[in-house]
């Protein structure tokens, strides 16, 4: 009993500064100066006892998470999964798939790769690329990342075959550099009020790091939750 109550305190203890110092490279990584680093640091340390207590209202009495495990989908809706690449949100996806799920992966590299990679099976697809040769594409749809309009519409035909659809995008800063990030916004708006309709989820990949700090709460506000 006593090196289960050992364990359970370093593992918390391992995942908290982790946590830390997670936080720590990502300020760091956004060009604040030592003096401002050091200001949001005292800022966080004085309110941690909010975070702590926001995450009780999250567990039951033996400490599993209510509605799901941290990190997981939960429920139905929007998702930002915050990371540098395309992994852990195909991931997700996948995991939706196993559980009946219709799956829509639109992706930057050849869906042929990303599905062989991550072993979907069967889910319809949309490259996005301004440059592939359509004969080459074979069966794969393509879609002009420029063509906000478009790709919303080809995303909402998905959604409206029927329910219990999860839809996955890859390539969030792309589009931004493409059309700006206003325009980006509103088209994730657009397919977020169509994935709630529609009872379905819709899962973004995103580099809160490539992103300016307000784009990306903007971003967030909306969603159903962060991954």
């Amino acid at each position: 009993m006593a090196s289960d109550r050992k364990r359970a305190y370093l593992e918390a203890l391992e995942a908290g500064m982790k946590y830390v110092w997670n936080e720590v490279i990502k300020m760091a990584s956004r060009g604040y100066s030592s003096t401002e680093l050091g200001v949001m640091a005292k800022t966080r340390l004085a309110t941690i006892h909010r975070d702590v207590e926001a995450v009780a209202t999250k567990l039951d009495e033996s400490g599993v998470p209510v509605g799901g495990e941290e990190g997981e989908v939960s429920e139905r809706g929007s998702y930002l999964v915050n990371e540098e690449k395309a992994d852990a949100v195909y991931g997700h996806f996948r995991d939706l798939l196993k559980a009946g799920a219709r799956g829509l992966a639109i992706t930057r590299t050849h869906p042929a790769d990303v599905a062989k990679r991550f072993q979907f099976g069967d889910v319809e697809s949309i490259w996005l690329s301004r440059t592939a040769d359509t004969a080459k594409a074979g069966d794969v749809a393509i879609a002009d990342p420029t063509n906000l309009v478009a790709l919303a519409g080809a995303v909402i035909a998905f959604l409206e075959a029927g329910g219990n659809a999860a839809v996955v995008l890859e390539g969030l800063e792309y589009l931004v550099s493409l059309n700006g990030f206003g325009s980006v916004l509103r088209f994730l708006q657009t397919l977020n009020e169509k994935v709630v309709v529609k009872d379905s989820y819709l899962l973004i990949s995103a580099n809160a790091d490539a992103l300016k700090e307000q784009e990306y709460k903007l971003l967030a506000k909306g969603m159903a939750g962060e991954l």
